[in-house]
């Protein structure tokens, strides 16, 4: 036995039932210098009061004892307290005893005359399989901890992260909007306000990752969205501003692919940045492309400070809107590993009025999938360019 074996079986208590005067004063003595704690009783009844009231951690019985014998303590015992070991010390090796033990839970038994040092192995193997599940079941309560304190955090900032997308721009007319969180916490975010000339800004984010870490990373970009929005700063100084936040505050590994958009419907110019989400499109009322948007940017927070951003200019010749979406919608798989694609999108919007596109993407991503979830948060934002 080790020196912390040794320690941690010191610091246990026994509960030592003999009803044999001279057997118990012998075996009390030297269970006495193993553990630092011993309760002794002379009897059933009496060795189930003490273990009522003191709780030991070990209990070591004799079977033959007037009154309640010792299977019928252990019994009592094992009811009310399943995980406590016991061992008996018998006379009898007869099978009918063996199966009773056996039935209770018994840990251990050791045949009378009891040899000192077969009992004191029997302890040292009951002690080692106690402080084992001791330490399982610490283990465990520390990981429900963390369990409990994450899904605290989780709820916090799905808390904080709804309140972010029930900002007034979202119920902006010109708007329809969709977001779907893979996980309690979306990694995507859909922004939106007007500036004081009308001109409607959105911005689509995805995060990398998902759930809690993608969506701390997106906290900074809409407060920067919205208060540089309201300053009437231009798409390319607020890109530049994301950028060098992402790539100061974020690790190294973590980036956000962003779309953004001003849509000024007085001199019918759209504005469009986009790095690392999917090319935007624009399409008609009837769902045709009219025209589709690079995206050959670098997601935001890879390059340094000398980036600059160079949003491009569209000028539409007859209403449309414009389709922002994560790459999520685009990358939902169905069973067979197919991708629900710009094709797909497009047919489920062909011949469908425009105040329905939303339903109908859903209901055709819902299609698609099948008996699937998707893998990815998924976002779409559909403007009105008229």
């Amino acid at each position: 036995m080790s020196e912390e074996q040794y320690q941690a079986l010191k610091s246990l208590s026994i509960l030592y039932v003999e009803d044999d005067v001279e057997t118990s004063r012998q075996f009390a003595h030297m269970l006495g210098k193993i553990v630092d704690t011993l309760y002794v009783a002379n009897n059933g009844e009496e060795g189930v009061r003490l273990f009522r009231e003191k709780a030991p951690d070990l209990v070591v019985s004799d079977v033959l004892m007037p009154g309640m014998d010792g299977l019928e303590m252990a019994q009592l015992i094992r009811a009310e307290s399943p995980d406590t070991p016991i061992i008996l010390t018998t006379a009898f090796n007869e099978t009918k005893y063996l199966l009773r033990a056996i039935e209770i839970g018994i840990e251990n038994y050791v045949l009378k005359p009891v040899d000192y040092s077969l009992l004191r192995r029997a302890i040292v193997r009951s002690a080692a399989l106690l402080i084992s599940r001791r330490e399982l079941k610490s283990k465990n309560a520390q990981l429900e901890r963390y369990h409990t304190a994450a899904e605290q955090e989780r709820h916090l900032v799905a808390h904080l992260m709804d309140r972010m997308m029930q900002a007034d721009g979202l119920r902006d007319e010109g708007l329809r909007y969709w977001l779907q969180p893979s996980d309690l916490v979306s990694g995507d975010l859909i922004a939106a306000a007007r500036a004081r000339g009308g001109k409607l800004f959105v911005m689509v984010a995805d995060s990398t990752g998902h759930g809690l870490p993608a969506a701390l990373n997106l906290v900074p970009l809409n407060r920067i969205f919205y208060r540089m929005v309201t300053k009437g700063f231009s798409i390319g100084t607020i890109v530049e501003e994301m950028n060098m936040t992402i790539r100061e505050q974020s690790p190294t590994d973590r980036f956000v692919a962003a779309t953004l958009a001003s849509v000024d419907a007085t001199t019918r110019i759209l504005e469009y940045w986009s790095g690392g989400n999917p090319a935007a499109l624009f399409v008609t009322p009837q769902g045709d492309v009219l025209h589709s948007f690079s995206s050959a940017n670098l997601p935001l927070g890879i390059l340094d400070k000398t980036f600059i951003a160079h949003p491009l200019v569209f000028r539409w010749e007859q209403p449309g809107y414009l389709l922002i979406f994560s790459d999520g919608l685009l990358d939902a798989e169905d069973e067979q590993g197919n991708h629900f694609n710009v094709e797909k999108v497009l047919e489920a919007i062909s011949g469908t009025p425009p105040e329905n596109w939303i339903d109908a993407i859903q209901s055709a991503l819902a299609d698609h999938l099948g008996a699937r979830h998707a893998h990815d948060d998924v976002s779409l934002a559909v403007i009105r360019c008229d």
